[in-house]
């Protein structure tokens, strides 16, 4: 604050008020060490007036003597501006201590000083304690896989020469590769993207050499020994009401086909079922596309359960072969439809504009019915975005109609391509939950694309299958917010238990499951 008498005049009153903020300065110092005299109070009373009445000139009389500003002459009304709605501030982009799972906690107490004892400031008050303590980060680095060598004792008799080694401690396991050890291979190959040979690198320049071979055996043995929570998933995935499903292409070297298939693609189908209590990310890699997975997956659903809604892109091959409505409802993708307009937009701006315009204000409603149940979001969806929608198949129809595009033209394909799918493109305005977009299945494919460009391919139709379990596992998890890294490392260490029951060690049951089994027998059954 500046030095010397400054003056101050009040709102609406037409009077000054002079305030000496040395003074003042010197008052507020006071109340640190001791208790202000009356005269001294009145002036830091008359400051906060002031303040009150520059800060807030439209309150009235009675708001004042409320919060002890004492009486006023009536102010002139002033009208209080409209503010507009102060914007969020920029993410910092610092993890919260939530997110960093298993990390340690230290608390750290003060060596000198305790609650309840006297300030060491001399003021007479006492310590206590705050609730929220400030927080120090650490990290600190180590190998993502550790070795411990047994060296175990041998002695041998000197008369029958018989050789006695020591036992090897119980804490060192049965395996060469503990569960822990494997899982941080998998979650590097399959999840970071990270090929076998530079995950060797990466591991030779830490100190544990590891060849790009042994980690594919190591991980295609434990494969073997989760593999009832792969087929688990399948099956719960075959029972759910929503299906989003899409295809992307991957190279398998050493690839034998039936004599029968004279098909040259390969691909990998991502499915990601989604039911109101957990979601299930899958992946199927192979000469079979996108309809004939699902075709396999429905093959297991029960019989008595309403018809799956199935979303994907328009290509035919997304597309099971149960084309009854009673078993699977085919949606096709907004987004799609809308991404063929957006690619033209230079060459045909208004049209483009137009239709982009249209959609964007269907998926603007869509973000409003979001917290809506099913039946009150397609309610919402007929009233709001089907005149939006009629409105733009009408004009579709109306530039052919018209003759003001050229149907060869990429505007004109783009146009045929909504009116032909047309039905499956507005599923969303007659069946309760069905989404506008496949979206979500393309968020999934993106982990096996980012291990495509980095490992460009699989050698054996084995491999495919193993990174198929794992790609599963892990991307489910991460759908359920479940850590894959315990996951993983538990299903190994739980092998015959998965083996007997699977569906007690899914992501979303499994520490549940580890709850009650190191529950005593008898608090079990109490």
């Amino acid at each position: 604050m500046g030095m010397g008498d400054e003056s101050f005049s009040s709102f609406g009153k037409g009077r000054t008020v002079k305030l000496d903020l040395v003074e003042l300065d010197k008052i507020v110092a006071f109340t640190q060490t001791r208790s202000l005299q009356e005269d001294e109070f009145q002036s830091l009373c008359k400051a906060v007036r002031v303040l009150g009445e520059l800060s807030a000139p439209a309150y009235k009389n009675e708001k004042a003597a409320a919060v002890g500003l004492g009486e006023e002459t009536e102010a002139d009304p002033v009208e209080e501006p409209k503010l507009e709605p102060k914007p969020k501030p920029p993410a910092s982009g610092r993890k919260k201590p939530a997110d960093f799972v298993d990390a340690a906690t230290v608390t750290v107490a003060d060596p000198d000083l305790k609650s309840g004892q006297l300030c060491p400031c001399g003021c007479g008050g006492r310590l206590y304690l705050i609730k929220r303590k400030q927080r120090i980060r650490r990290f600190t680095g180590r190998p993502p896989i550790e070795v411990t060598f047994y060296e175990l004792e041998k002695l041998r008799c000197n008369k029958c020469e018989a050789v006695f080694t020591a036992p090897l401690p119980e804490k060192a396991g049965e395996k060469t590769y503990e569960a822990s050890a494997v899982t941080m291979l998998a979650i590097g190959k399959y999840a970071s993207g990270q090929p076998f040979y530079r995950q060797a690198g990466m591991l030779g320049c830490l100190g544990v050499p590891i060849a790009a071979s042994t980690q594919y055996e190591v991980l295609a043995a434990a494969a073997a020994n989760i593999r009832p929570a792969h087929t688990e998933l399948i099956r719960l995935a075959a029972q759910v009401k929503l299906s989003f499903v899409d295809d992307t292409w991957i190279n398998i070297l050493l690839f034998k086909r039936s004599p029968k298939d004279k098909r040259t693609g390969i691909h990998t189908t991502g499915v990601v079922s989604v039911d109101k209590d957990f979601s299930i990310g899958l992946f199927f890699t192979g000469a079979e596309h996108a309809g004939e997975n699902m075709g396999r997956l429905l093959n297991q659903r029960e019989p008595n359960l309403p018809a799956l809604i199935q979303m994907s892109d328009a290509l035919s091959r997304n597309f099971s072969n149960m084309k009854s409505e009673a078993k699977v409802i085919h949606c096709c993708c907004l987004t799609h439809g809308r991404r063929n307009f957006v690619k033209i937009a230079e060459s045909f701006p208004m049209e483009c504009r137009y239709v982009i315009k249209k959609i964007g204000a269907v998926y603007h409603i869509d973000k409003q019915a979001s917290k809506m149940d099913e039946q009150t979001r397609m309610a919402f969806h007929r009233m709001n975005s089907g005149p939006i929608m009629g409105d733009l198949h009408e004009w579709f129809l109306g530039q052919f109609e018209k003759k003001l595009v050229e149907p060869n033209s990429q505007l004109g394909k783009a146009i045929q391509y909504m009116l032909n799918h047309w039905h499956g493109l507005t599923q969303f305005l007659r069946v309760p939950g069905a989404p506008l977009d496949s979206n979500t299945v393309e968020r999934a494919l993106k982990t096996v694309i980012l291990n495509r460009k980095n490992s460009l391919f699989y050698r054996t139709a084995n491999g495919a299958l193993t990174g198929d379990l794992y790609m599963s596992l892990i991307y489910t998890c991460k759908l359920n917010k479940v850590n894959p890294f315990n996951y993983l490392t538990e299903l190994q260490r739980n092998a015959a238990a998965l083996k007997a029951n699977p569906g007690d060690w899914m992501p979303w049951t499994y520490l549940e499951t580890l709850r009650r089994k190191k529950q005593p027998s008898g608090e079990a059954a109490a």
